[in-house]
């Protein structure tokens, strides 16, 4: 037992009295490259990290959900188990709690009324919240796995990854299922490249066996919060969204009758596109795409007049004044290219090659997604003139990290340099390919 698990124990005994039944850890995620197409359909490429979530949980002697965090700020809740299903004031902790049950509930795992028995679980973190690094989707994997396990019921680790991606929504997160995959399924010194619709997941090497020296991967975080709930939450379902309407207009776009072609099969998302039966090339849809979506930006006005207001309406977007759908789409497409091409860089262990698809993919998100911000843009200028290889943000965006890729033998300066160019105070972190959730 190590010493984390042993004070993991030691302070459960103290607040419930009794002896954890079950130890769970769930690490938090770094998305190499693939930013914003796994709700679109199309492929990411993340990896689990060391950073984690580690839950200590036993059966409750009452119906009743008891949770504690060592963390001060997370107060302690005590939830009815009939009271699952109200949920606390958004951004809230327990809410990831009450989204795991009642996602594994709606799948049919805990019985669709109520869980069996109560639960104690505390939990204890080294994964720091709102930087980018996935810390509520793993919160709720560790609170699922612990519910599973002291209920002694059996699961699929691909199938609890598409519940517990449905699950998120009850806390409001329009997220594609890239978080609760690569948590559940991370591999030591691999890179995963996740496809979706059918759900799918491939270990790529992070560096080939005797090919050294492998780059480091740093974190730097901007300071900016990343709100996925609450307050922020509009501001990230937007770009779900617009993609929803931009696939819209463009499947209006196709099926027009004054086009020679129909779709062989109607595209439910944009990776249908390059996937069987239609299996376009990107830079076939990349063309297609800038003819059918061909305004720079579209108002409210336009979306209903190209849908019909009902449809633009359910939508929920009537609050945003403008829609840049070719721009979001061409970033879409043009960055599951990029991952495909990063994974055949990996495997021939061409770090040149990442690092300038890396650089690109930042660029993307920056001018065409526009999920950058001032502050991460000083971390990608900084790591530049400190000597790293390539810098991208990773995550949601709008705040949290920049992942930089920095050569070994550079590390140390490396460090020091960004250090003295942002200050002392700057917070970084050096991040591996590291083993996905598990109990302990």
């Amino acid at each position: 037992m190590d010493e984390s698990t042993a004070v993991l124990r030691s302070r459960f005994r103290e607040r419930f009295g009794c002896e954890p039944a079950v130890l769970v850890r769930a690490p938090g995620r770094v998305n190499l490259i693939g930013e914003h197409t796994d709700y679109n359909g199309l492929p990411v490429l993340p990896f689990a990290i060391g950073q984690a979530h580690r839950l200590a949980a036993a059966e409750g002697e009452k119906p009743l959900i008891e949770i504690a965090n060592d963390d001060a700020q997370y107060a302690p809740r005590t939830i009815a188990l009939d009271d699952l299903g109200v949920f606390s004031r958004a951004g809230k902790w327990d809410n990831y709690l009450r989204a795991a049950l009642l996602g594994l509930m709606d799948a049919g795992l805990l019985g669709r009324d109520r869980p069996a028995r109560g639960l104690r679980i505390l939990v204890s973190s080294d994964l720091p919240a709102g930087v980018g690094l996935s810390s509520s989707s793993a919160l709720v994997v560790g609170f699922a796995l612990a519910a599973l396990h002291l209920y002694r019921i059996k699961f699929d680790r691909l199938h609890l990854a598409e519940v517990l991606a449905e699950a998120e929504h009850y806390v409001g997160t329009r997220g594609g299922g890239m978080d609760q995959t690569v948590c559940l399924w991370g591999q030591e010194g691999h890179v995963l490249r996740i496809n979706f619709f059918p759900l799918e997941v491939e270990p790529i090497s992070f560096g080939r066996t005797g090919c050294q020296p492998v780059p480091l991967i740093f974190l730097s975080d901007s300071g900016v919060r990343v709100e996925k709930s609450g307050a922020g939450l509009a501001r990230y379902n937007l770009r779900p969204a617009e993609c929803q309407v931009a696939l819209k207009v463009f499947k209006g776009w196709h099926g027009h009758p004054a086009r020679e072609k129909s779709w062989a099969k109607d595209p439910s998302h944009w990776g249908d596109l390059v996937k069987p039966p239609l299996a376009l090339s990107h830079e076939t849809v990349l063309r297609m795409i800038r003819e059918a979506l061909d305004r720079p930006s579209y108002s409210m006005a336009d979306v209903g007049q190209l849908l019909g207001t009902r449809e633009a309406e359910r939508d929920s977007l009537a609050i945003h004044p403008a829609f840049k759908l070719r721009q979001r789409i061409e970033h879409v497409i043009a960055e599951a290219r990029r991952v495909d091409q990063a994974v055949e860089a990996l495997r021939q262990a061409n770090w040149p090659r990442l690092a300038e698809l890396i650089a690109a993919s930042h660029a993307s998100c920056r001018d065409l997604y526009e999920i950058s911000c001032p502050e991460l843009e000083r971390l990608v200028a900084a790591a530049s003139e400190a000597g790293a290889l390539a810098s991208r943000l990773t995550g949601a965006g709008f705040g949290g990290c920049v992942l930089h890729l920095v050569r070994r033998t550079d590390a140390d300066r490396f460090e020091s340099a960004m250090k003295r160019q942002l200050g002392e105070s700057l917070k970084m972190w050096r991040v591996a390919p590291s083993p996905g959730a598990e109990v302990l």
